[in-house]
């Protein structure tokens, strides 16, 4: 129920501000707009998170934020890159643009898919409008908005993807990884991008065999990932380029 109405959701937003656009003088700043809408969207939930679980007793008591919640995991990371896409634009901008597209996609359809696993759908075995349901909203629309963002990318030619940015898609990925790791360490008690202790990670038994082959296999997986993600939307989007030219 809940990933029909977000995908349903996503749809009629998409649909509708493509079509605004089409009517807009100036497409690219009007695509840095959408961006920026997307990344205060999502820094608003999670505030909205943040203020709820201070204010429950379920998490630590009254007053107290768990730390595994702290906004470092992957799917977190889009807090920092829509606003450097949105609100910088420039080189930096342009060198993350393709883990925001292709890698964060690819992690949120992940949980998505799997929503009970990854620990999103909450308590409540529906979508009434009431506190209880906080969390539950936040996480669906959280994660959906990953989910818009990159079709809107593409849909609109803000960004046309291609296999030569697997590179920077895979830097991007690793120097967040970086960041998570030495956070992980520091706090002792999280599991960052599932890269202390690899819970909900189906290869997390590989850090008892050996810590470097686990950080292997998923660097495989992910770049592997990436690049199918990059070549089959290279391929689709030229696909429809030489098919607009030819009704054209």
């Amino acid at each position: 129920m809940g990933i029909l109405w977000l995908f349903s959701l996503i749809a009629i937003v998409l649909t509708l501000l493509l079509v605004f656009r089409k009517k807009c003088s100036n497409p690219q700043k009007y695509d840095l707009w959408v961006i920026r809408g997307a990344a205060l969207f999502v820094w608003g939930w999670e505030i909205i998170k943040g203020a709820y679980m201070i204010r429950s007793d379920l998490y630590g008591g009254v007053g107290n934020y768990p730390a595994f919640m702290l906004p470092f995991h992957i799917c977190s990371m889009a807090l920092y890159a829509y606003v450097v896409i949105g609100f910088h634009p420039g080189k930096l901008s342009k060198f993350i643009t393709p883990f925001a597209y292709s890698t964060l996609f690819l992690m949120t359809m992940i949980i998505l898919t799997i929503p009970a696993s990854s620990g999103i759908l909450g308590n409540i075995p529906n979508w009434r409008f009431v506190a209880e349901n906080t969390l539950p909203f936040q996480s669906f629309l959280y994660h959906g908005t990953l989910v818009f963002v990159p079709l809107y990318m593409v849909m609109s030619g803000f960004y046309r993807p291609t296999i030569r940015d697997t590179g920077k898609a895979m830097a991007t990925l690793a120097a967040t990884a970086l960041f998570a790791y030495v956070v992980n360490k520091v706090l002792l008690t999280t599991d960052f991008m599932t890269l202390e202790r690899g819970i909900g990670n189906p290869f997390a038994f590989l850090i008892e065999v050996h810590y470097l082959l686990y950080l292997l296999v998923l660097a495989t997986i992910s770049a592997a990932g990436t690049f199918l993600m990059l070549l089959v939307s290279e391929l689709l989007v030229k696909k429809n380029i030489e098919k607009s030219k030819t009704t054209g």
